[in-house]
């Protein structure tokens, strides 16, 4: 079973078709030539892109094509989003202790944009963008990060993908979620094709274990907070204690002792006790939840376990609530 994967972008993990094929046409109406629709498009695109411009407006330099392609792209009001089971996909991955990375020719601030918006940047031990030709490169992305070929896939959308694959000996994963149809992928001949990340899950998940998740603990986080059923009991604050289990968007060897790549627990707990403070809160499960979605939504954390522990019934030592995210 693969212990590292290389993903692909565009069309692998998001849909960002429209926004493309529209940069496309604003390219294309530069040099007078005529805008595809989608269909004309995937018929005919292919990577390395400068290949496919020097054929479709030989005249063009390089440069100018992307500073156009950059124009229209940040200009653009089409919306991107992750390809159903991508984001359930790379959780899978993380999950069972599987190296992800990605390889793409998009643009690195433009990828960097995308994959900040769409909450997926965290799931991968390092970034390979911008790259024109993948044939070319992957054998450098291999020797970087020590990849055993046997050990390795490269999941593309792209005849391209699936042949920088071969170029570098490994595993070529064809999905049919994005750029090329089933014709076209089929003659760069992939070892595997599936109809989404899903399908390829169901398969790995037969012979890959879950191994043990790796987490971050935050033990007795003292807060204080404006809460209860009655108002005069929320109109004092009131002290709880919080356990939080945290798992990090990447395992403890791929953060290589970068503190940017695991949870600053202590920028979180001030940020927790921001949250609780914040508004006067009637259930304890109320507040629980909105820690639990600041671990995940503001920190990264690929799951949360929130237990809060309030002290208000003299019988009682504490009452606690346990919720998860």
């Amino acid at each position: 079973m693969f212990r590292n994967l290389i993903f692909d972008w565009s069309g692998t993990l998001c849909d960002d078709m429209a926004l493309t094929i529209e940069a496309t046409n604003y390219v294309l109406a530069q040099y007078d030539r005529e805008p595809l629709d989608r269909t004309a498009f995937r018929a005919e695109f292919q990577l390395p892109y400068p290949d496919y411009y020097a054929v479709k407006i030989p005249e063009a330099r390089l440069e100018d094509l992307e500073n156009y392609y950059r124009k229209a792209f940040a200009a653009s009001t089409v919306g991107v989003t992750i390809i159903p089971y991508a984001r359930e996909f790379v959780q899978f991955c993380r999950a069972r202790g599987i190296r992800c990375f990605i390889l793409t020719s998009m643009d690195p601030k433009a990828f960097e944009e995308q994959a900040h918006q769409l909450g997926m940047y965290h799931y991968f031990e390092h970034i390979h963008s911008g790259i024109h030709n993948k044939e070319h490169y992957i054998a450098t992305l291999m020797q970087q990060h020590s990849l055993k070929p046997e050990e390795t896939a490269f999941i593309g959308d792209m005849q391209h993908d699936i042949r920088a694959a071969h170029c570098a000996g490994i595993t070529g994963i064809g999905t049919l979620t994005g750029y090329n149809n089933p014709a076209q992928l089929a003659e760069a001949e992939p070892e595997l094709t599936v109809p989404h990340l899903g399908a390829l899950q169901s398969l790995m998940s037969k012979c890959a274990p879950a191994a043990a998740q790796e987490s971050i603990h935050l033990n007795g986080l003292e807060l204080s907070c404006h809460i209860g059923v009655p108002e005069e009991e929320r109109a004092t604050p009131q002290r709880l204690t919080a356990d939080i289990t945290l798992v990090p968007p990447c395992t403890f060897d791929a953060m290589g002792e970068d503190i940017d790549r695991t949870i600053n627990y202590d920028t979180l707990s001030r940020r927790l006790a921001e949250v609780a403070a914040a508004e006067p809160t009637i259930l304890l499960e109320t507040l629980a939840r909105k820690l639990a979605t600041c671990c995940t939504q503001e920190f990264g954390a690929l799951h949360a376990e929130v237990e809060l522990h309030k002290y208000i019934l003299p019988q009682l030592q504490s009452t606690s609530v346990k919720t998860q995210a």
